[in-house]
């Protein structure tokens, strides 16, 4: 197996990464993208400032813990952008275990190959913004390629049968009444949509530090927008 994947953190127990099931969620380091207001803003350079999980150790905990948890979380930073996170998988797959994968699906090529060889379970989509406008909402230039990858990844997802979710998180004044209203036309088809609300605790930006979240009442008539785009949305608060 390659080792050369860098997991920069590990939370042996969660109830609420993996959508019914108790998971062991695993961080990646590095990420495409540079987003203000990620929450894990740590994760996004290519190298971290910790050692990195040795995964021989990992498999070792997995042996002992495979009776106690339904699932592996992999999430970010983006862990697609290792190529070696499929040897991961592969290897999570032999003790038997689901996979949750968090991805802002900017490698197509990656997650096709993965859903191919059936070795996730659930797939969660970070779905920033408006395709027109998706530099805007992620903090660095995307060209066409890449916004070619997330439409494609996209539809890949909507279109596959097994559990997913797509996603979004918030926040205001980056996320007016008429852009949230240009996503939900955009994902219209999704089966599962969830419109995660903005929090301030610990964010890429600074401008964003103390600023506030959408109130509940603003959440619901987001909510409303996309359910008369046909599509069943939740909120996480």
């Amino acid at each position: 197996m390659n080792e050369k994947i860098k997991i920069s953190g590990l939370q042996k127990t969660s109830l609420i990464d993996y959508p019914d099931n108790i998971s062991t969620v695993l961080f990646t380091q590095g990420c495409n993208m540079n987003c203000p207001y990620c929450h894990n803003p740590g994760l996004i350079p290519k190298e971290g400032f910790n050692k990195y999980l040795n995964i021989d150790k990992f498999l070792q905990f997995l042996e002992q813990r495979e009776e106690l948890i339904d699932g592996i979380v992999i999430t970010g930073g983006e862990p697609l952008i290792q190529e070696s996170v499929i040897n991961l998988m592969e290897r999570i797959k032999e003790y038997g275990l689901l996979i949750k994968l968090d991805t802002n699906g900017t490698n197509f090529h990656l997650l096709k190959n993965i859903i191919d060889n059936k070795l996730v379970d659930y797939i969660a989509m970070d779905y920033k913004g408006p395709i027109e406008d998706y530099g805007k909402f992620c903090g660095n230039v995307i060209n066409k390629r890449i916004l070619d990858n997330i439409k494609r990844s996209k539809e890949l997802i909507i279109s596959s049968d097994f559990d997913y979710e797509l996603r979004t998180t918030i926040v205001p004044e980056m996320h007016t009444e008429d852009i949230i209203s240009k996503i939900a036309k955009e994902l219209k088809g999704t089966s599962t949509y969830y419109i995660q609300n903005f929090r301030s605790e610990k964010v890429n930006s600074v401008k964003l530090n103390n600023k506030r979240s959408f109130s509940e009442e603003e959440l619901n008539n987001f909510r409303n927008i996309f359910i008369r785009e046909g599509i069943q949305t939740k909120i996480r608060n």
